[in-house]
């Protein structure tokens, strides 16, 4: 039987995912060697899309509410309900926080030569629900995590770039992925709530381009000079999402695997450090977002229309590093309603 280090990694979706809070340093084995002394994985930021969360809020903001429940409760102690969409987000690892060792440098970050490096990428997918649409003075949603799933999933992939026909990931494009080895698979869930806490996202004035990284160097999205909304929100950290694993490649971990989270989690638009990737899930998924990237325009006799179904924001991280001492997580846990840590082995 194969042990797997204690690993609970918060990362911000959207996400530079990279907040994170464990209760011990981890080790894993890539390609190029053994890295040491892991204390969170800090991924890069990353575009999301909200497939049809646009038109999602434009149905609320015109009074239909499907009644799809979340897990937060509202101040009135019963749960947000509202209109279902799916969050898609993919994206590469930055830095092994307090990482050790010679592989270290070897890890890819999406500059420079491929030569002698390797990559580990993630995709990341989940239902949400919209439960609260303001449309003045500007447009203004509450969205919480939906209590039935229906796409939820949370992949890391590892890549020697070395390796013949061997495809580097680009955010441009959005390919490149998930054509590593998967070493990790497991579901999104909320790990903890609030009464009165949730997701929120409001624009601002002014319509410019959606942005990306401003480097043509590693590709041009097509949707870079889009016509989009300007806007930003937050995920508190109080709104934890555990991923519970399912499968796992112990050549790759080494250690007990306890969970991973996903908190603290911050939107933007215009992108200005990465490229909006034009498909996602491995080419499978196109985003459709209309003349103006998260547009509404109110059309009398028929009420608020979304310019396109679909979203795309970037992830921005929110916050520190955090590396509790076990009996310090235990104790959050707690006070978060009771964190359970998912304990997962494999023979």
């Amino acid at each position: 039987m194969i042990k797997f280090s204690k690993i609970a990694i918060a990362a911000a979706i959207a996400t530079a995912f990279s907040v994170s809070a464990q209760a011990a340093p981890i080790s894993v084995t890539t390609p190029n060697g053994t890295v040491s002394g892991i204390t969170s994985f800090d991924w890069a930021p990353s575009p999301v899309l909200a497939q049809g969360g646009n038109e999602a809020f434009a149905r609320l903001a015109n009074g239909i509410n499907d009644g799809v429940l979340g897990t937060n409760l509202t101040t009135l102690g019963t749960p947000l309900a509202g209109n279902a969409f799916t969050v898609y987000s993919q994206g590469r690892l930055n830095l092994f926080q307090d990482g050790t060792g010679a592989a270290t440098s070897g890890l890819w970050t999406g500059a420079g030569s491929t030569a002698g490096k390797y990559e580990v990428t993630f995709e990341l997918a989940y239902t949400e629900i919209v439960g609260s649409a303001s449309t003045f003075p500007t447009n203004q949603a509450f969205f919480d995590f939906a209590a039935v799933q229906t796409t939820n999933y949370f992949r890391i992939f590892v890549q020697d770039l070395d390796a013949g026909g061997a495809v580097a990931s680009n955010y441009a494009s959005g390919l490149g992925f998930s054509d590593g080895l998967k070493v990790f698979e497991g579901v999104v869930a909320p790990a903890a709530s609030q009464v009165g806490v949730f997701s929120n996202f409001a624009t601002g004035a002014g319509i410019f381009p959606l942005g990306d990284d401003g480097d043509d160097g590693n590709g041009v999205s097509p949707f870079a000079a889009n016509p989009s909304v300007t806007g930003s929100g937050s995920t508190p950290i109080i709104d934890l999402l555990s991923v519970v694993p399912t499968t796992f490649d112990e050549s790759f971990w080494n250690g007990e695997l306890i969970e991973f989270l996903i908190s603290n989690i911050n939107q933007n638009l215009p992108f200005t450090s990465v490229d909006p990737s034009a498909t996602f899930i491995g080419g499978t998924i196109v985003p459709n977002i209309g003349a103006v990237n998260g547009g509404t325009a109110f059309v009398p006799g028929t009420g608020f229309v979304a310019a396109g179904p679909d979203i795309l924001f970037q992830t921005d991280p929110n916050g520190p590093v955090q590396v509790p001492e076990p009996g310090t997580l235990a104790l959050a846990g707690l006070a978060l309603g009771a964190l359970s840590l998912a304990r997962r082995r494999k023979a």
